[in-house]
């Protein structure tokens, strides 16, 4: 565990608000997958190092970036949807599961009525397939999208997505936990005024973990700290 510069953890703790891909389920490779479908369209690819300073980047500044890049002559709205119906594919055939303490973390939430959302740069049909692929979709039913549910422009890094997830709470943002694993998401999080943890994707660990308060081994660290601040 690491922790970056000094910031007092918030007591009492509201809520907690998760990002989703990467943190709450290991998804993002499906992701680079589903991106990659799309471009194989128009006879285009992206290395996999290419690809990682997008993660976390809400959809339409992504596929802005990837329409300059290769030319692509569909529309941003026609790409964002391609991707959607690929990664939607995918998770289909994928076997999804909650990233270790997730499960833990989420059902002693739940037990202490604490409250807790997904604060996300995917699209909802995205978000709500992959909480449904890993058995979560009941358990936390209070998402915001960075691609709906903010003015357009301001996904992540911006921190609006988590402002409407702490609102749909009914909570403050500044008494809230967040837990990322992208650079950018941190980034977002800290914007919101929120506590940032870090809790680093073994599949794609940041580079930058600046922009957390902690960084951490596991969910299960996060746990501890929610517990200490409730108890």
């Amino acid at each position: 565990m690491h922790t970056n510069a000094p910031h007092p953890l918030p007591k009492p703790l509201a809520g907690i608000l998760f990002d989703l891909d990467g943190t709450l389920v290991d998804t993002e490779g499906l992701h680079y997958d589903s991106a990659m479908a799309v471009l194989a369209r128009y006879g285009k690819t992206l290395s996999e190092d290419a690809f990682k300073p997008y993660i976390g980047t809400a959809e339409v500044p992504f596929w802005e970036d990837l329409q300059r890049m290769f030319a692509l002559p569909a529309a941003i709205d026609d790409l964002l949807q391609a991707r959607t119906e690929e990664y939607l594919q995918l998770l289909h055939t994928a076997s999804i599961e909650p990233l270790p303490g997730v499960l833990d973390l989420v059902h002693w939430a739940l037990d202490k009525q604490l409250p807790i959302a997904v604060a996300s740069s995917s699209p909802e049909d995205q978000i709500h397939g992959s909480l449904t692929a890993a058995g979560l979709a009941d358990l936390i039913p209070i998402r915001c999208s960075g691609h709906e549910h903010v003015e357009a422009g301001r996904g992540k890094p911006f921190g609006d997505v988590y402002h409407a997830a702490a609102k749909a709470l009914g909570i403050e943002t500044s008494q809230c936990l967040a837990v990322e694993d992208s650079t950018i998401g941190m980034r977002a999080a800290q914007d919101a005024g929120c506590y940032v943890f870090c809790v680093p994707n073994p599949s794609f660990p940041p580079k930058d973990v600046s922009y957390a308060h902690q960084v951490v081994d596991s969910m299960a660290d996060v746990h501890q700290a929610a517990r200490d601040l409730v108890s």
